[in-house]
């Protein structure tokens, strides 16, 4: 099924185009609560941290310190508009006009994409430091970004420790020596996150 998309069209994404944009869709959203009735993130997130990266850069001086804040305060919001992209497409299901009612634009052309299948994982290793996970999984055709989530019970709850992670650099850091953890890895493209592998098991050491 062929569908439109909403898009980020921001190339290069300096902290001017992502105030911008992020002001753009914190004000879709917000007028558009009938059809986007639970935002997710919370619009709350974008608008706290848009406002600090506004106030950021009322206040530049020209110093390398405070251009190196506003460049990574500039890099959380562009991260929370890549996560308002999925939702936005959740609810849209390809359709035109609700996806620009976010304030995102849509792409031109209808994209043939589907949400990726089901993820499978082929291997676990240690990673390369203490107590860290390097995961191998098949490469799906239309993914293009890949989550990672763990739990201590293999019935959950489960936890996000990495998305928008790539093929070739699935590992997570910093677990608990010797603790039993189920690892599982969904793909995922700007229509959703697809369903989640079977969980493997590790034991980080």
């Amino acid at each position: 099924m062929k569908s439109f998309t909403a898009v980020l069209h921001v190339k290069t994404p300096t902290p001017e185009k992502v105030a911008k944009l992020a002001g753009k869709v914190l004000s879709g959203l917000t007028s558009s609560a009938t059809t986007y009735k639970e935002p997710d993130p919370p619009l709350k997130n974008l608008e706290t941290e848009l406002n600090s990266l506004n106030t950021l850069m009322d206040s530049k001086d020209g110093s390398k310190q405070k251009n190196q804040g506003i460049i990574d305060q500039a890099a959380v919001v562009y991260a929370l508009l890549k996560e308002y992209i999925i939702y936005v497409n959740k609810i849209a299901k390809g359709d035109k006009a609700i996806i620009l009612l976010s304030g995102f634009d849509c792409n031109d052309e209808r994209e043939s994409r589907q949400i990726p299948e089901k993820c499978v994982i082929k291997r676990l290793e240690d990673g390369s430091s203490v107590c860290s996970v390097k995961i191998y999984v098949e490469t799906l055709e239309d993914a293009d970004r890949y989550k990672v989530e763990i739990a201590t019970d293999i019935n959950g709850p489960w936890v996000t420790v990495l998305d928008y992670g790539s093929v070739k650099k699935l590992e997570i850091k910093d677990q608990v020596r010797g603790q039993i953890i189920f690892i599982r890895v969904s793909g995922g493209n700007t229509l959703g996150w697809g369903i989640p592998s079977e969980p493997a098991v590790f034991i980080p050491r």
